[in-house]
């Protein structure tokens, strides 16, 4: 069994409690057509097509992803902009490295997973693969801003 720690956990942790018979889609579909063994991946597969959508819209289109909880509550994925002394500490400590700090005007950014609960708010940063970090990295360095 894995234990979850921290904030850490892969996809397949996250529909653990989803009843994959209510899509109503037989075995031999989805190993046929959509090319996997199992309902759940299917599932994940088309989570994480979702998560990189959302995450290139918000590095191409400068967006706020938005996502309404319950109650009065919400969560968001952002850019966070990071500029003057903390910049400065951030790229010293080796952070924004793919970053030209004279294209970015001396700012580093960095995405972020917010979310409102019961004691305030908290934000968690998003590490994104390589791939996308160059496309990220590509839109800033050409002069792009982020608020």
């Amino acid at each position: 069994m894995n234990y979850k720690t921290g904030y850490c956990f892969n996809c397949h942790d996250l529909f653990e409690n989803f009843k994959f018979s209510s899509l109503g889609i037989k075995k031999e579909v989805f190993y046929y057509k959509y090319h996997c063994k199992r309902v759940e991946d299917m599932v994940v597969q088309v989570f994480l097509f979702f998560m990189y959508l959302v995450l290139i819209d918000i590095i191409e289109n400068n967006i706020t992803f938005v996502l309404p909880l319950k109650g009065a509550r919400h969560a968001m994925i952002h850019v966070k902009v990071f500029d003057g002394d903390q910049f400065q500490k951030m790229y010293a400590g080796g952070k924004f490295m793919g970053i030209d700090f004279l294209s970015s005007l001396f700012r580093g950014y960095q995405l972020f997973f917010s979310y409102n609960y019961r004691e305030g708010e908290r934000e968690k940063p998003i590490y994104i693969n390589n791939k996308m970090k160059e496309i990220f990295y590509g839109y800033i360095n050409s002069g792009k801003e982020y608020y």
